[in-house]
């Protein structure tokens, strides 16, 4: 293979006398090289270069136009830096001074007129071979430079990786202090209701009216507490893949109409507009799926809307797509910003846990909606613009998807 590879290699002869040309050519022919190409004009070896690319140059030194010196030092000037290209000079003049000139200006070999050709095929040869290790050398090295780009680009990915995981490790650390502290809120807020009327139910000198608002603060703090312990059950519960899910056929109208009940009275009490919206053509839609907790999405995704909506309107409804009904819920609140859009659904990742303290509720709305959705085979986006707004979609199958 190295022979074959030799035997082709690019080689280039310059002699002004065209019979010394015939004898290199002869020799170079009979010993199976394949391409070569001569001039007796040293003024044309920088065009043959280009084009040709010689992987060996055999040139005489003492020549009209341009000597094989000025020969050598305008290939210096043109050849790339790090390029080799062996050259064999033949000459007449066995001078030691034309000698170092020679190899000083380039040459790798040296041989005197009149030459023996077995001599001059050996050099040929072994110039050639040098070349060839050079070219593998090369090879390598390109080889070896792109394996160490693609590691130092893995490397940095993985460094990149490693930031990112340290800081949303860190990130997720501090969200959790605050959201314990938040556990610690709301449990102890309403419990602290709970027990503070209780105390003042027992006192017998307060009147029949105090005392029917003293237990409707106990019934509306028992009710808070009880609502976020069950937040808490059920994220543990989906964490764990413990919830059961129970599948029947749903009426979506009816559903829909008993939350509207519900939190049209909060929406009213903070002077917000509730519109559930219902095409004609959507009557009698169906859903197999689980009553309880197609329910406590919606309750959630609502409790949301109302929790974060000083003014406006909150609009519910749905479409039917094919095998899907696509729910929206619209409000006109706060907002949610672009980068934090996909991460408030996850634990400990709502897109700013300290928002919720004045706000009732655990902060784990989103994420058990998630859970609860990705159990009835259903999906949820969210399209927001901070400060105008968001809109929750959520499909759900109208034929069950158990696994």
């Amino acid at each position: 293979m190295i022979n074959s590879a030799l035997l082709n290699a690019n080689i280039l002869v310059v002699d002004d006398q065209q019979a010394n040309i015939d004898i290199l050519e002869g020799l170079l022919e009979f010993e199976g090289y394949t391409n070569v190409q001569s001039t007796t004009d040293s003024r044309e070896v920088l065009s043959i270069y280009e084009s040709f690319k010689p992987d060996l140059i055999l040139l005489d030194l003492m020549m009209p136009y341009l000597t094989g010196f000025d020969v050598m030092a305008h290939l210096k000037r043109k050849m790339k830096k790090g390029s080799y290209i062996p050259i064999l000079v033949l000459t007449a003049d066995i001078t030691t001074e034309a000698k170092k000139h020679a190899l000083k200006d380039g040459a790798n070999d040296f041989l005197t007129k009149p030459f023996d050709l077995t001599e001059v095929a050996l050099r040929i040869s072994n110039l050639l071979y040098t070349k060839y290790l050079h070219q593998q050398m090369e090879l390598h090295n390109l080889i070896l430079e792109e394996k160490v780009k693609e590691r130092t680009k893995e490397l940095e990915k993985t460094n990149m990786e490693l930031i990112i995981a340290k800081d949303r490790a860190e990130s997720s650390d501090r969200l959790k202090t605050a959201f314990i502290q938040n556990i610690s809120h709301e449990i102890r807020t309403p419990l602290n209701g709970i027990l503070g009327f209780s105390d003042l139910l027992v006192d017998p000198e307060i009147t029949e009216i105090d005392k029917a608002q003293f237990i409707t603060f106990i019934q509306e703090s028992s009710n808070r507490l009880l609502n976020t312990i069950e937040d808490y059950v059920n994220i543990a519960l989906i964490a764990s893949g413990n919830m059961n899910v129970k599948y029947e056929t749903v009426d979506v109208n009816a559903v829909l109409r008993e939350v509207k009940y519900i939190f049209e009275k909060r929406a009213i009490e903070r002077n917000l507009h509730f519109n559930l919206t219902i095409s004609a053509d959507a009557m009698g839609t169906t859903l197999e799926t689980d009553r309880s907790l197609f329910r406590r999405v919606l309750y959630h995704l609502l409790d949301n809307a109302i929790k974060f909506t000083l003014d406006g309107t909150i609009t519910i409804g749905y479409d039917v797509v094919q095998d899907n009904v696509k729910f929206y819920i619209k409000d006109t609140g706060i907002g949610v910003e672009e980068e934090v859009k996909d991460l408030i659904f996850d634990i400990f990742m709502q897109e700013d846990i300290a928002m919720t303290r004045g706000h009732e509720g655990s902060g784990l709305g989103l994420s058990i909606v998630k859970g609860l959705l990705i159990l009835l085979g259903g999906t949820i986006h969210l399209e927001s613009v901070k400060g105008e707004g968001a809109i929750f979609y959520f499909t759900l199958p109208t034929k069950a998807i158990r696994s």
